[in-house]
């Protein structure tokens, strides 16, 4: 018969090299790994883990950006950050996307200090591109508008504004650049901005009517 003596096993513990069972109890901790509801809490901790380690790089990747870009670039980041957030919440390599694809349109390139950055952190390019086909997909973005931001002179706010009632009443039509002049000749007329203006008015006025008459209808109790 083998004579049983105390030996080390793989993970570090004394243990009856007969029975396997543990004799260093100082070391050992006696947690009941055969437990179902022990995977079932550990699978929770390391999920929570993982949701603070996403929150955390978000934090540190919009913090970054922000303290890197112009105030130009920062009004435009939060544009269409607004507009990617309608397809759902945006993440670090999303941030890093929006952030290159501003550059891109500004005709830049990414700096050095950048690239250093996302090696520091472990953030792939791979992720990065991925996620700039699916800005592009999400933004699909006019040509037009993207005058107003970056090369418009004046009131940017009241530029896209009119744009956007120019495109409601169909009187911007055609390709970009017909688009664009019609844009600005309503801005530089202010007779046929006001036309606009005043047809919205209208409209407005209209649906107001019909919404209170709608209401009317509605309240009426028949016998």
């Amino acid at each position: 018969m083998e004579e049983c003596t105390i030996i080390t096993n793989h993970e570090g513990f004394l243990v009856n090299s007969c029975t396997g069972e543990v004799v260093d109890f100082e070391n050992y901790s006696s947690t009941d790994y055969s437990s179902l509801q022990y995977y079932e809490r550990v699978s929770s901790s390391a999920r929570k883990r993982e949701e603070n380690e996403i929150r955390d790089m978000k934090k540190i990747v919009l913090n970054y950006l922000l303290s890197i870009m112009t105030e130009k670039e920062k009004d435009e980041f939060y544009r269409i950050l607004n507009q990617t957030e309608k397809h759902g919440k945006a993440e670090a390599a999303l941030y890093l996307a929006i952030y290159e694809h501003i550059l891109a349109k500004e005709s830049k390139q990414v700096r050095r200090e950048y690239l250093k950055f996302l090696k520091s952190r472990g953030i792939g390019r791979y992720a990065i591109r991925q996620r700039k086909k699916l800005l592009r997909q999400m933004l699909k973005e006019d040509p037009v508008v993207i005058y107003i931001y970056y090369e418009y002179q004046g009131n940017k706010e009241e530029a896209l504004r009119v744009y956007e009632l120019l495109k409601k009443h169909n009187l911007a039509y055609g390709n970009a650049k017909k688009r664009k002049q019609i844009l600005l000749k309503y801005l530089n007329d202010k007779k046929l901005l006001n036309e606009v203006l005043e047809k919205e008015k209208i409209e407005e006025l209209r649906n107001t009517v019909l919404l209170l008459n709608i209401r009317d209808f509605e309240s009426v109790s028949f016998i």
